[in-house]
């Protein structure tokens, strides 16, 4: 290999690969106290209400400690990561909304369901815009956290050779 090759995992979807009104979900991921305190180590985030168990349940609104709302959204990514859409093929997250609805909780089983609301090429470069609505999903079906995610993915020119 020259080292110019793009390494695309099996799963990997392009631009053009991309269907407005597509639906994925990912398997569950259980929300842990080891990864509260994990976040609130590498970010910093050391709000009383995360990491101070006495104090968030005497004045927390749900009776104990819980996780920070990023931390949710960053479990989001790694479960969008294992579905494999962007393995090689996705070059950045470029925008992205937030908007909680009801709080994810230590124990808390979160998935996350996505839905390919726009696909934009680019005019010139190999690439475009895929905008997916997304919901972080607890139990059943309960939405907790939603918004929009809007990526940048290569399109197949971007590995086809040139003629």
């Amino acid at each position: 290999m020259s080292g110019n090759e793009r390494h695309v995992g099996p799963a990997a979807r392009f631009l053009e690969d991309f269907t407005i009104g597509e639906k994925f979900v990912t398997q569950g991921r259980t929300v842990t106290e080891a990864d509260g305190l994990f976040w609130a180590m590498y970010s910093g985030d050391m709000n009383p209400m995360h990491v101070d168990y006495d104090y968030a349940a005497r004045h927390g609104l749900f009776g104990g400690a819980f996780p920070p709302g990023l931390a949710s959204i960053a479990i989001a990514s790694g479960l969008m990561e294992r579905l494999g859409l962007s393995a090689g093929t996705g070059l950045a997250i470029i925008e992205q909304t937030i908007r909680y609805k009801a709080p994810v909780l230590f124990g808390d089983t979160i998935r996350l369901a996505l839905e390919v609301i726009e696909v934009r090429p680019h005019a010139v470069k190999p690439q475009g815009k895929v905008l997916f609505a997304y919901q972080i999903l607890r139990g059943q079906d309960e939405t907790v956290i939603e918004g929009e995610w809007r990526w940048l993915f290569a399109s197949r020119a971007a590995v086809e050779p040139s003629a």
